[in-house]
């Protein structure tokens, strides 16, 4: 699960600084991938401290 969300948050932020170096080709896939991730990212730590 460490590895999971160490690749998710890696994606967050590599999503959440593209805009910022110009790249805006993107846009539309980071409104989706950041909630998501982040979801994901809860119901994995959930589902490990109820197991």
């Amino acid at each position: 699960m460490a590895k999971l969300t160490a690749w998710l948050v890696t994606l967050i932020g590599v999503l959440m600084t593209l805009p910022l170096l110009g790249v805006t080709a993107l846009a539309e896939l980071s409104t989706w991938v950041l909630p998501l991730s982040v979801l994901v990212i809860g119901i994995g730590k959930l589902m490990r401290n109820y197991k």
